[in-house]
């Protein structure tokens, strides 16, 4: 190679280096991210005030508004996040790029005149790389020459919990009518935080109708059974100089018994799901050779079968379900007759009855495989008795304090609806003595001696002891003979006297009942122990220490609590 040559490519060698230099410069600025191993980025973005739309300005009629930011940003669930008051008839566009975002009205969108507009976006704005939502931010503008700037504030409890409600929107009509939460979207709108709390601010003067719902389909209507909803019993006057804040209970209506879900897949079984809690109710089959049993667990009623044919199943005043059975290939396999529950354990009671579930409905029992003993010898003089869907068996018989009975179902001793036959099983059951019994003592104060009340206590969230409160502000419930274990409370203001507590039903004007649930501790064998509960905290303050229970036999006294 010649000088020149060499010189020449040099040159070019050294233009190309510089080139992918400036490449690798340009591609580094580039980039939104921040560099490796640096900490996290928990900073939200900053609007730029000087380029963006200014907010609280008087006689505006914008059709677009702009906004800048500090950093790139992303919209996030856009028509859930931003609230527009008073609503609009048409949804704005809301784009971003880059680190702008930009809310374009509709063309025929037409502002009110003489109205202050409020645009709240909520959780909506974030930064483009973590995702720091820029929070709180809210832009208002006036159409006419005044900008509204009265208020109103609140908070929204669970009914039910006592927790505060977040993400519940609350609404404030001007029409007034109770139809209107159905008809209508809102004339103000907003939503509760973390802590519960809402807020209105730049409202006019004027009357309103007060709702709050969990808007499920985001319509702003109250149109779904299902909404859990709010609302307050007058309206509201909202007035220069007023500092209003209400307080609303949030509950899920009641309402009418309804069939949710239809579920027929599962051979032998026909699952039904109701809205809420429902009794055995009448029913129809057809053909009539086919027999059903029926099941009630939580929401739903089950119906049990056993046929390789169609049939109807009829529910008077609800629908007619047609079943077309396939059995599957495995089904013997994979359904095992067997017992899946029972309460015969070494902890029961004199008055507790004995009961045995099995997984399917049983049509035939051979008592003479079933054999009770104590500890003298075999018991005959026992009943066997079936709930309505043939699964659970109670052994009837009065059973003596202090004494371990021994239940043995040999193999064969049940039939099932599918022909299957159980296998053997054995259970002990302990009825305690006085002296291995607990007593509680709870003290109820803080009541409203003019509201009536209904305490539960539960064991295991099973009912164990009930009483009505009248006319007291303390009340002092004294149970003895409990099995040691721990007790929990429900107190319910109980307005109907119906003993059980109440939803909301918006339409007949009823708000849902308060109720407290509240944790209690664990009673001990032959003591007293003695808890004080507050209805206005809805808290245990304190248990006293345990006190030896004065009354107790001696050991090895046995005594028949059924004589």
């Amino acid at each position: 190679m010649t000088k020149l040559q060499y010189f020449i490519l040099s040159i070019s060698c050294r233009r190309w280096v510089s080139a992918l230099a400036c490449m690798m410069i340009l591609w580094s600025c580039a980039q939104t991210g921040q560099l490796a191993g640096g900490p996290k980025d928990v900073t939200p973005p900053k609007i730029d005030t000087l380029l963006s739309s200014k907010s609280g300005l008087t006689n505006q009629h914008p059709k677009q508004l702009v906004f800048h930011f500090d950093e790139f940003i992303k919209v996030k669930d856009a028509n859930k996040e931003i609230l527009i008051s008073p609503s609009l008839t048409y949804l704005p566009v809301v784009k971003e790029r880059g680190k702008k975002l930009t809310v374009t009205f509709d063309p025929k969108e037409v502002l009110k005149s003489d109205v202050t507009y409020t645009i709240q976006f909520g959780n909506a704005i974030e930064d483009f790389r973590e995702g720091n939502p820029y929070k709180n931010f809210k832009y208002v503008f006036a159409t006419g020459d005044v900008l509204d700037s009265l208020s109103l504030s609140g908070n929204i409890t669970d009914a039910l919990t006592g927790k505060p409600s977040e993400d519940v929107l609350v609404f404030l009509y001007d029409q007034l009518s109770d139809s209107i939460v159905a008809q209508k979207k809102p004339y103000y709108s907003t939503r509760t935080n973390k802590e519960g709390k809402f807020v209105f601010e730049n409202i006019r003067s004027d009357t309103f109708k007060l709702f709050a719902i969990k808007d499920a389909n985001l319509n702003y209507l109250f149109d779904l059974p299902t909404e859990q909803v709010a609302f307050l019993d007058s309206l509201v006057k909202v007035v220069p100089g007023s500092r209003l804040e209400v307080d609303m209970n949030l509950s899920k209506p009641e309402g009418k018994l309804a069939i949710s879900t239809v579920n027929t897949k599962t051979f032998g079984k026909i699952s039904i799901a109701f809205n809420k809690k429902p009794t055995i109710m009448s029913y129809n089959v057809s053909p009539d050779s086919v027999v059903v049993y029926p099941e009630v667990v939580q929401d739903s009623i089950n119906f049990w079968y056993n046929t390789r044919d169609s049939f109807f199943l009829q529910i008077p005043g609800f629908d007619t379900i047609k079943v077309n059975p396939r059995v599957p290939k495995d089904f013997a396999k994979r359904n095992k007759f067997k017992v899946v529950s029972s309460n015969f354990n070494q902890q029961m009671l004199g008055k507790d009855t004995a009961v045995i579930e099995f997984n399917q409905s049983v049509v035939s029992v051979d008592r003479s495989f079933w054999i009770l003993e104590d500890d003298i010898g075999p018991i005959d003089s026992f009943d066997l008795l079936f709930d309505i869907s043939r699964k659970k068996i109670s052994i009837m018989y009065p059973w003596n304090d202090g004494v371990e009975y021994k239940l043995t179902i040999d193999s064969a001793a049940c039939r099932s609806l599918h022909g299957f036959v159980n296998d053997s099983i054995g259970f002990k059951g302990k009825f305690l003595t006085d002296e291995q019994k607990g007593t509680l003592i709870a003290t109820i104060i803080d009541l409203d001696s003019t509201n009536r009340y209904y305490v539960k206590v539960l064991r295991n969230d099973k009912f164990v002891y009930g009483t009505q409160i009248e006319n007291e502000a303390k009340k002092v419930i004294k149970i003895q003979g409990l099995v040691p274990d721990r007790y929990d409370f429900e107190i319910i203001q109980d307005d109907n006297q119906n003993r059980q507590w109440d939803a909301v039903d918006y339409w007949n004007h009823r708000q849902p009942e308060l109720i407290k649930q509240i944790k209690g501790d664990k009673v001990r064998d032959n003591w007293e122990t003695n808890f004080t509960l507050s209805w206005k905290t809805g808290t245990i303050n304190n248990p006293n220490e345990p006190k030896q229970s004065p009354t107790g036999l001696e050991p090895g006294i046995r005594r028949n609590t059924k004589n």
